[in-house]
C-alpha cells in the first residue's frame, strides 16, 4: 500500500505529540494515534443519527497511549462545578505545556468556523492575565484564547463522554523504556479492552456497536433521508478520519500480524470509498459499501479478541 502523508483531524494525537517533544521525546502522532485505540470499533447513536468509529474516548486514549509508551504523567480534572482552576493551570503552565480538552470547539474564538458542541483538544504553553496561548493543531499555532472564552471551552458542557470538566495532562516524564514488543503485547490488552467496554456500554444505552452500528447507519443511509448536519459530519470528517486511523492500524499491524494488517487495509479502503460516494450523495451505493464495512469490522473484532 502507498503511504499516505497529510492532514487528519488528530488533535489529541497531535498536542501529545508537542507535549513530549517538549522534553525532547519524538513520538509521531500517528503513533499515539494507534495507541489510544479511539479508532477502533463504532457506535451508532440512533436517536441522533451519528455514526463514530471508535468505542474509546479520547480522554481516556490519551493516558492510555502515554503508560503504553513508558510514561508517567500529571492528569487533573475538576467536578462540572468546581470554578475554572486557572491558577492551577498557570502554575502547571510554569513548568510544562499541558495537553487540555475536550474543549467545546464553539467556544474557541480564534477559529474562523463554528463548530459548536464539537470536541477539541490543544496545547497551552503560556498565560498572562487576560489570555491562555495554544497551539491548536486545527492549523492555528501560536493563538490566544480569553480567558472567559477558556471557562466555556474546558467545562466542556455539550460534550457527552467527558469525564468531569477542566482536564488536562502535563509535565510528563519517562519512567521506563518498554520494548516494541512489550508495547505490541500490552497495546493489543488495551485494544480488546475497549471493544468489551463498548459493549457493556452498549447494554447500558440504546447504541448499537460495531457490526451492528455500522449496519444501523446503512440502514438509515438507505433511506436517503439524511440531514444537511449528517451529511456534512460525513463529507468532512467521520469518513477520511476512519480511512487515515486505518492506515495507521495497517503500519502497527503489519510487522506482527499479516491478517489484521490486511483487515485493516480493507476497512481503509471501503471508508476511504465512503467518503467518495458522501460527496457525491449517493446514498443507496454508499449504505452498500457501509455494509460491506459492517462484515470487515467483524471480522476484525473476532480476530482481535482471538489473539
Amino acid at each position: 500500500m502507498l503511504r499516505y502523508v497529510g492532514n487528519a483531524p488528530y488533535c489529541y494525537a497531535d498536542s501529545t505529540s508537542m507535549l513530549l517533544a517538549s522534553i525532547g521525546e519524538e513520538v509521531s502522532s500517528s503513533r499515539i494515534e494507534v495507541l489510544t485505540g479511539v479508532g477502533l470499533g463504532a457506535f451508532w447513536i440512533g436517536e441522533e443519527n451519528l455514526i463514530l468509529f471508535s468505542n474509546t474516548p479520547p480522554d481516556v486514549g490519551v493516558s492510555q497511549a502515554l503508560t503504553l509508551l513508558g510514561f508517567e504523567y500529571t492528569e487533573r480534572s475538576s467536578q462540572e462545578v468546581a470554578p475554572v482552576p486557572v491558577e492551577e493551570l498557570r502554575a502547571a503552565l510554569a513548568r510544562s505545556p499541558a495537553v487540555l480538552g475536550p474543549l467545546d470547539m464553539g467556544y474557541l474564538a480564534y477559529l474562523p468556523f463554528e463548530e459548536p458542541g464539537a470536541d477539541h483538544y490543544v496545547l497551552a504553553y503560556a498565560m498572562d492575565e487576560d489570555e491562555v496561548y495554544l497551539h491548536d493543531l486545527a492549523g492555528f499555532p501560536l493563538v490566544a484564547l480569553p480567558l472567559d472564552r477558556l471557562e466555556l471551552a474546558w467545562k466542556a458542557e455539550r460534550i457527552g463522554y467527558r469525564r468531569g470538566s477542566y482536564r488536562y495532562w502535563t509535565s510528563p516524564r519517562r519512567s521506563h523504556h518498554p520494548s516494541e514488543e512489550e508495547i505490541y503485547e500490552r497495546a493489543l490488552e488495551c485494544f480488546r479492552g475497549g471493544y468489551g467496554r463498548a459493549d457493556d456500554l452498549a447494554a447500558r444505552t440504546h447504541w448499537s456497536v460495531g457490526h451492528d452500528a455500522i449496519l444501523a447507519c446503512a440502514d438509515h443511509v438507505r433511506t436517503g433521508d439524511v440531514s444537511p448536519g449528517e451529511a456534512g459530519r460525513m463529507q468532512g470528517f467521520t469518513f477520511r478520519l476512519g480511512a487515515r486511523r486505518a492506515l495507521d492500524f495497517v503500519a502497527f499491524f503489519d510487522s506482527r500480524d499479516g491478517d489484521l494488517a490486511a483487515l485493516k487495509l480493507r476497512q481503509a479502503t471501503l471508508l476511504g470509498r465512503c467518503h467518495t460516494l458522501a460527496m457525491r450523495r449517493d446514498w443507496p451505493a454508499l449504505a452498500d459499501v457501509l455494509q460491506e464495512l459492517a462484515d470487515v469490522e467483524g471480522e476484525f473484532c473476532d480476530a482481535l479478541l482471538a489473539r
